[in-house]
């Protein structure tokens, strides 16, 4: 992928740039650009802090400690967006944010390139010792560059919305999770959801392979009068044909009592739950059907699956087959491996954002389709795929929607915990080409 070079000729147009830069345009954020020389590093933005000292000083350090994280940052530019007014006090607003960030990055060796503010009725620098006390006009702001970099819509808020679906989706998703249930009952065993969901799914594996013939048996279970029927095999000769009456009285109507073939052909699926995993990922969305979509939200309703998904969708296939072998292995009582942990924690190699992005897809619609009380899985994906992605203000979003339905859900509090704390993921900090 090529970058896009953008050169500006003043603050201004600078300025013009930055939403561009973003893709949206931030609101009561405190915008930082880290620079090598003359090209820009990235972008990052905080809320502003409120009006105290502590709060101002405390961001500023946290803003210049990450700044300083990167290898390559030897100045840096910062933009407070904010809805107070120039008029207000007729001066600039936040000049003690900008003042702070100043002090701090010079005693940091931080070069500073400017430091700006975009107000509701103008906009100024903090280094511009001509600035007018109104501010400037806002029309300075007007992009003039190429209509290759389109206009940004919404703030940082927006697209952490969960897709549109209709009610007879989410519907027939939470009948095929009842059947899903049921199926994993009859392969597994009734006691199955009371032991881990990993070996849960590795016995779904035990069951549809040990005996194919016996398997099928099961799957064809009804109950006449709470007495299992014969399977085929253990009948005598083939009596002679009855009445259409009697047959009608010896079937077996009550569909409670019968195993949905495509809720047990999804439990199947979990037999190579990493290889379940990467078909969910690779399958378009309009190819899967509600048996799919259930499958994957009972899956990640499950921390120990769902764990599973984590590794693999920010690795590769052979990170879950390990991920797989080493909850199981953790389960039976030996260590979980560092290196697979770490992950979590933002750790390790470099995630590849194309596959973040295809994950973060396929949870969001998972979330909008699975029934509410399972809700809170998928949700917490998003938030940490979102925050892997450095989107720490949607991963915020998506963690509180979990919380609201399961208040103490682990690893939408976890992820809550990164963002309060402003803590970000170490390949937020390396180039895409470093090692």
């Amino acid at each position: 992928m090529t970058p896009t070079v953008v050169k500006a000729a003043d603050a201004a147009q600078f300025l013009s740039f930055v939403p561009r830069m973003l893709g949206y345009h931030p609101t009561q954020s405190l915008v930082v650009i880290p620079f090598h020389g003359a090209r820009s590093l990235g972008v990052m933005r905080f809320d502003l802090p409120g009006g105290d000292h502590d709060a101002v000083d405390r961001i500023a350090a946290t803003v210049t400690g990450m700044v300083c994280r990167l290898a390559e940052a030897d100045a840096v530019a910062a933009i407070a967006y904010t809805n107070a007014r120039f008029s207000e006090d007729e001066r600039m607003p936040h000049r003690d944010l900008l003042a702070a960030l100043e002090g701090r990055a010079d005693a940091c060796g931080l070069r500073v390139t400017d430091l700006l503010c975009v107000a509701r009725d103008g906009w100024g620098s903090f280094l511009d010792a001509e600035c007018p006390a109104a501010g400037r006009p806002l029309g300075d702001l007007k992009w003039m560059g190429s209509g290759d970099i389109p206009e940004p819509d919404g703030d940082q808020a927006t697209g952490a919305e969960l897709p549109e679906c209709s009610v007879e989706e989410r519907e027939r998703v939470a009948k095929a999770m009842i059947a899903l249930d049921t199926a994993v009952a009859v392969l597994c065993g009734p006691t199955a959801e009371g032991g881990t969901a990993a070996r849960t799914a590795r016995s779904a594996r035990t069951a549809a392979c040990d005996d194919a013939v016996e398997g099928s048996a099961r799957a064809a279970v009804a109950v006449d009068g709470g007495r299992p029927l014969e399977r085929a095999s253990d009948l005598g000769p083939v009596p002679a044909p009855v009445s259409d009456a009697v047959e009608d009285e010896a079937s077996v109507t009550d569909d409670e009592a019968r195993v949905d073939p495509q809720a047990l052909a999804a439990v199947c699926r979990f037999d190579d739950l990493p290889g379940f995993f990467e078909n969910a990922l690779a399958r378009p969305r309009d190819a899967a059907d509600a048996y799919d979509a259930a499958a994957l939200v009972w899956c990640l309703a499950r921390p120990s699956l769902r764990d599973v998904a984590l590794v693999q969708w920010s690795g590769n296939l052979a990170e879950g087959d390990e991920a797989f072998d080493a909850q199981l292995r953790w389960e039976s009582g030996e260590e979980y491996p560092a290196h697979l942990a770490m992950r979590m924690w933002g750790e390790g190699d470099r995630p590849e954002v194309s596959r973040l992005e295809t994950a973060l897809e396929l949870a969001r619609y998972s979330a909008s389709v699975a029934p509410r009380d399972a809700r809170p899985g998928p949700l917490a994906m998003c938030a940490w795929l979102s925050w892997a992605l450095g989107r720490s203000t949607h991963a915020a979003a998506y963690a509180d929607r979990a919380c609201e339905i399961e208040p103490e859900h682990g690893l939408s509090q976890i992820v809550l915990s990164f963002v309060n704390a402003g803590h970000l993921p170490d390949w937020a900090f390396r180039r895409a080409d470093a090692r």
